[in-house]
């Protein structure tokens, strides 16, 4: 059993907890638990969910000072726990929060990190990532299924019995790894079956809030082409003033409707504290005339449908403007079960000449609310409302996001999976009358940028014969407005004209060309050189980088034994620790690293995403 190295800041002990009943709280005994109903599918009934209050215990050895709530809005996905802040650097003692057993390790160079996992006897799994080590026991169990498998990367399941923690036991050390961009703990609270995962202010954890949210923008979308706002068919998207949670549009601001129209708001949330930053909303209603027509609050997250963030969010503003507006309607093919309530997909008919209240309510968790009242004056229709929103004629290159879609050009095919598209779309298609110096293809305009997948697509471009010798290092690029390359890969074979296709997955619309990648990465030494003597350096530590299709591989060895070098992409840096003590793990076999002045022999094996290898030796004292 792991024993803390400092005790939990607030021990064992459970506090009382308090749970928002919207304009009060409610104060529960630990014993006791807060029910909500979840499952937000209106065609089916909610089910009823009980989260024990005070069940679990802080998991960091400072007080719960957040930089990330759950549900907010991330690039293409929901967040789906609480970022707790570690006063802004790495070495803070992680706990576990309740009692169980570490049922999962995942080390990974992206993502979470270094990543642990403990199964409670109740059913949930906490989850706490971006890690910088893992403690004692637990350290050893991994580093030993690391040199065994001769991996740093691995994910593995541990059974139960091989690593028991007790509630407040430490862990593991806090840190920056992974996809994180500043040191920090990410925690998570997941069903152990269905590993959805839960809000944890479910669970009593709280947080110092008073505030309000904060709305900024609403945005008025026509569904259809016979929908008008102000007499275009175009979004229209205006300032909200105010704070304290009464807000109002500018007394110029006027809106007028006809037809099916939805509406959308950028709203965050922020505590006390104001060094959090911004959070996203617990819940957002919306009301015309009185009825409610959409409603969702955050209590779940199931991983499987957190892509479809880009449906719920206005894709393309945010991709223009960085601006988070959530729309309150719902597209064809968005799949979420986050709303508690929506009628007629969102969207609302204007139809006659009068004026109409709209009324936004937004909440944070612990029941602080803003709101935004105004009015839109109804229009009759120009044309024919048609029977349904987004109803349009299959003729050229309309897509249908219900259907797989393909389209076949000379030198280009792309073929979309059903459901991949979020609605329908009339697809457009553009091709360069030239090559970009060191491509091969033309460039092809795919549609836009500005609207997603949410599958993978399949894109095959036509290129020149490509000899064999260089076959295997074509790819296909994307390009940014400067004409960056990034990789997606690509298979080349070739056509039946003579010419050749490379073919290759990807979600994103955009520019695309075909390159070859033929260079090998580059490694430089960071703190090592020929015949150095190493007797009182920590680490060593190299720096490697790719030129286009991206590190895909590394092996190092240590007179001629493997040894875990460990990935940090963020700073390119790729290191191995001196052991400071002899191992049991085989991460010093050859039982000379620690010191004496003797010679080794380091090399490393470096292999890009197109099987580019570069290899550096050097000799070292030690």
């Amino acid at each position: 059993m792991n024993q803390p190295v400092t005790p939990h800041p607030k021990g064992s002990y459970k506090l009382p907890v308090f749970i928002s009943l919207g304009l009060g709280f409610l104060i529960l005994p630990f014993n006791l638990g807060s029910s909500v109903f979840l499952q937000g599918d209106e065609t089916k009934p909610p089910v009823k969910k009980v989260f024990p209050q005070g069940y679990f215990v802080e998991p960091t050895d400072s007080s719960l000072n957040i930089a990330g709530n759950f549900g907010e809005i991330r690039p293409n996905h929901f967040h789906a726990g609480l970022d707790v802040k570690t006063a802004g650097k790495e070495g803070a003692y992680i706990f576990a929060a309740a009692d169980g057993y570490v049922s999962r390790v995942k080390l990974s160079a992206t993502g979470y990190g270094k990543a642990l996992y403990i199964t409670h006897p109740n059913g949930f799994v906490t989850v706490y990532a971006h890690l910088q080590r893992l403690y004692r026991n637990i350290k050893d169990y991994i580093l030993a299924e690391q040199y065994k498998q001769e991996l740093f990367e691995i994910d593995i399941t541990i059974p139960k019995g091989i690593l028991p923690v007790k509630q407040c036991d430490t862990i593991a050390i806090s840190g920056n790894t992974g996809g994180s961009q500043s040191p920090h703990l990410h925690f998570e609270v997941r069903d152990e079956k269905t590993e959805v995962a839960y809000n944890p202010f479910l669970f009593g954890y709280k947080i110092e809030d008073t505030v309000p949210p904060q709305l900024l923008t609403l945005a008025v979308y026509p569904a259809n082409d016979t929908s008008y706002v102000n007499g275009k068919n175009a979004s229209r998207k205006t300032r909200i003033y105010g704070n304290k949670g009464r807000y109002k549009l500018s007394s110029a601001e006027k809106i007028t409707v006809s037809g099916d129209i939805g509406f959308g708001i950028e709203t965050y949330d922020y505590g006390n504290i104001k060094e959090a930053g911004k959070l996203g909303a617990y819940s957002i209603d919306l009301y015309i005339d009185g009825k409610r027509i959409y409603y969702y609050e955050l209590n779940e997250i199931s991983f499987d449908e957190s892509r479809y963030i880009n449906s719920h969010i206005d894709y393309a503003e945010e991709a223009k403007s960085n601006r988070e507006i959530q729309k309150c309607f719902r597209d064809p093919n968005n799949m979420l079960t986050i709303y508690q309530c929506v009628v007629d997909e969102g969207l609302f008919r204007f139809t006659d000449t009068l004026s109409h209240l709209v009324r936004f309510e937004v909440k944070d968790f612990f029941g602080n609310k803003s709101q935004l009242s105004f009015q839109v004056k109804s229009q009759k229709s120009k044309g024919k409302q048609p029977a349904t929103s987004n109803l349009k004629p299959e003729t050229g290159n309309y897509f249908k996001c219900s259907d797989e879609n393909i389209f076949e050009k000379d030198g280009i095919k792309v073929t979309i999976p059903p459901c991949s598209l979020y609605e329908d779309i009339d697809f457009d298609y553009s091709v360069s009358k030239d090559t970009l110096t060191g491509t091969f293809a033309p460039v092809h305009q795919l549609h836009t940028d500005m609207v997603p997948n949410h599958y993978a697509y399949t894109l095959s471009i036509r290129t020149k014969k490509i000899s064999e010798k260089y076959q295997s290092k074509v790819l296909i690029v994307s390009l940014d407005g400067n004409n960056t390359k990034f990789p997606h890969k690509g298979e080349y074979e070739d056509g039946p004209d003579g010419a050749g296709w490379v073919t290759t997955e990807t979600k994103h619309f955009g520019r695309y060309t075909v390159a070859l990648d033929t260079v090998a990465p580059s490694i430089k030494p960071y703190n090592i050189f020929n015949n150095k003597n190493m007797s009182r350096a920590k680490m060593i530590a190299v720096t490697i980088e790719d030129n286009l299709a991206g590190i895909k591989s590394y092996r190092a060895t240590v007179d001629g034994k493997w040894i875990l070098m460990e990935y940090e992409p963020k700073k390119s840096l790729l290191f191995y620790e001196f052991p400071v003590a002899p191992s049991l793990t085989g991460e010093d076999a050859q039982g000379s690293l620690q010191g004496g002045g003797q010679r080794h022999t380091f090399e490393l094996t470096v292999t890009d995403g197109k099987n580019n290898v570069r290899t550096y030796k050097a000799e070292f004292l030690r």
